[in-house]
């Protein structure tokens, strides 16, 4: 009998770069620490994930989960054998929520690949770097840099998309300072959805990241959408968001989290190094 199959990262934050050994590498912050996170490749398919901490006190490291879509319940839908094809996923929740929040933000306005590139860029030009067993590693500036960087800056960074988004957020986030960690996951959501401009999907992003928890990704998600019709392109699934919505929801329970984790997961398993 062969060796079970590790799960393969789900490298959805844009905080995720491959190096040049093939690893995926990403720095979180968490209250009092800053963390690497490294999925390596495995032999027989799937990565090893670690964590280890790089700067601050220890503490309790950023969670890693891991979900297979063996334990799904059969639908009658094809999508359970694709995603059974496909195998298990883990990935690592961030543990700070200016760290969920702006991956939220990228999620919600622009590609992964264009997000991975313009977050890198402004990590390294304009963020702090730490040193890692695996060299330099720098975070996204943190969000009192970012409330204080002109227009300019947004616009040399290609950030200007993202700009008033990103303001918001690094306001939101000194307003609740650590606050936020002693709200429950409804709360933090609904405090988080009064953002304007597509707050209830930033919201949902965020929130998810932190808790692992993907049923607070609103069921009609585009991404979702997207990636359901890709997987299951000969279906009858429907285009618009308020059909497809209430079928989602049918289809997939109390197991909903799962499936969308797993739905998501599908194109981002491996990021690349823009």
């Amino acid at each position: 009998m062969g060796a079970r199959r590790r799960p393969a990262v789900m490298a959805d934050h844009p905080g995720w770069r491959r190096d040049g050994q093939g690893r995926l590498r990403r720095l979180l912050r968490s209250p009092d620490a800053v963390w690497l996170a490294v999925a390596t490749p495995s032999s027989g398919g799937g990565h090893e994930i670690e964590v280890e901490l790089v700067d601050g006190r220890p503490g309790a490291a950023p969670r890693v989960d891991v979900v297979d879509p063996a334990t799904l319940t059969e639908t009658g839908s094809r999508l359970r054998e694709v995603l059974l094809a496909r195998g298990p996923v883990t990935r690592a929740r961030s543990s700070d929520l200016w760290d969920a929040l702006v991956g939220a933000v990228f999620r919600c306005t622009m590609p992964a690949e264009q997000a991975r590139g313009l977050y890198r860029d402004a990590a390294i030009g304009l963020g702090e770097c730490y040193g890692t067993r695996l060299g330099r590693e720098q975070l996204f500036p943190e969000p009192a840099q970012v409330l204080d960087l002109s227009d300019d800056v947004f616009d040399v960074y290609g950030l200007a998309l993202v700009r008033d988004r990103l303001r918001t957020a690094a306001s939101t986030v000194r307003a609740l300072r650590s606050g936020w960690q002693r709200l429950s996951w409804d709360v933090l959501y609904t405090c988080l959805a009064q953002l304007p401009r597509d707050g209830s999907l930033i919201a949902g992003a965020a929130v998810a990241d932190l808790s692992g928890d993907f049923r607070f990704v609103v069921s009609s998600d585009f991404l979702v959408r997207n990636r359901v019709h890709r997987l299951e392109p000969a279906s009858s699934w429907p285009q618009d968001a308020l059909r497809f919505s209430p079928r989602w929801q049918a289809m997939t329970g109390i197991q909903r989290s799962d499936w969308t984790l797993l739905i998501l997961a599908d194109p981002v398993r491996h990021a690349t190094d823009p």
